[in-house]
């Protein structure tokens, strides 16, 4: 491997090393989406940065994580199209659908999706995506020099990532049950993790996934809202 694929796989180590000390983390507090910037952006960006430490290290970093200046309108309208058709499965897929249906007839929907949409895009469809597919599944890559086990890779641990919400939030139907957690959590975010990841992977723009993951979180998410509860 080149001194850079050296780097981007050093990198694989150490961001697996931060995954494991924040999931535990995870199960003693509950972070905020807020505190998501820090713990998933922030912190791992500038970690990247002190590593590198190059004079271009800046630029070069936004690059490897799919933030690269000309290629950031690739994949962006089908990106839109699976996100709206992965959106739509939620009225027969989610445990919410019930929900979901109850504010499109009222037509809370209307002023509600676009709303919670940009909430979603600032929120986890970024910082999670930031994490799991520009940093973790990019330096996977070099790591396993195979670009398909390391979608599978950062997915699982995408999976993983959601069973301390699965266990210890009290809107989750698996609350408690560590059994139902672990299954409820590696079997939403594991399939959703691949097809995010095989996106990021075609297109090498970190926005693609950010807009699918956002899409698919929109629905759900409206019936979290105060405002649009029955």
């Amino acid at each position: 491997m080149t001194d850079k694929n050296t780097s981007l796989a050093r990198e694989a180590v150490y961001g697996f090393i931060y995954f494991s000390g924040y999931l535990g983390y995870l199960f003693y507090r509950r972070e905020t989406e807020l505190a998501h910037w820090l713990s998933l952006v922030l912190i791992p960006f500038f970690l990247i940065l002190w590593h590198q430490r190059s004079k271009n290290s800046v630029s070069e970093s936004l690059a490897s994580i799919g933030l690269m200046r000309g290629n950031l309108k690739k994949g962006l309208w089908w990106a839109c199209l699976l996100g709206l058709v992965l959106s739509a499965l939620q009225l027969f897929l989610s445990r919410r659908a019930g929900a979901i249906l109850q504010l499109i007839y009222s037509g809370k929907a209307a002023w509600l999706f676009p709303m919670v949409l940009i909430l979603m895009l600032v929120t986890a469809g970024f910082t999670e995506e930031f994490f799991f597919r520009g940093v973790l599944q990019t330096r996977f890559e070099k790591l396993f020099r195979n670009r398909f086990l390391a979608v599978v890779a950062a997915s699982i641990l995408f999976g993983l990532y959601h069973l301390p919400y699965a266990y210890l939030n009290p809107r989750w139907p698996s609350f408690g049950n560590w059994s139902d957690a672990l299954a409820s959590a590696m079997g939403q975010g594991v399939p959703a993790g691949l097809i995010l990841g095989a996106v990021y992977a075609r297109t090498r723009n970190l926005f693609v996934p950010v807009i699918v993951h956002s899409l698919i979180n929109t629905l759900p998410a409206m019936t979290m809202m105060k405002f649009g509860e029955q």
